[in-house]
């Protein structure tokens, strides 16, 4: 059985400042994820983010590596038009994690789903 995981997301927008973001995914391929930028997500909260302000995803990183799904993929106001993450190499544990710098412009409604 897949087991629900969280993970943070850091975005740096256009006039520097740095925003914080929890993400959660269900752990089942197809899955929209959810996201929060005043405490954990989970469930039941929303499945897009939105900056007033350009954005820049500057670093993806989950506790521990999911089960039943290897990738992530970032989604800007319609589905399945991003970059693909894998999951592995942003494990918090890794000091190495990969460097992001996915834009997003102001306004973009911003997801992930679970592939």
């Amino acid at each position: 059985m897949a087991a629900a995981k969280t993970y943070g997301l850091v975005f740096v927008g256009a006039s520097g400042r740095t925003y914080s973001v929890s993400g959660y995914t269900a752990d089942t391929a197809g899955y929209t994820n959810r996201f929060s930028v005043s405490g954990t997500a989970g469930a039941a909260t929303p499945e897009y983010i939105k900056f007033p302000e350009a954005v820049t995803l500057v670093d993806f990183s989950m506790t521990t590596g999911t089960t039943q799904t290897e990738m992530v993929m970032t989604e800007s106001g319609a589905p399945r038009n991003g970059t693909v993450l894998g999951i592995i190499p942003h494990v918090s544990t890794n000091s190495n994690r990969p460097k992001l710098n996915i834009p997003f412009a102001a306004g973009s409604m911003i997801g992930m789903q679970t592939i």
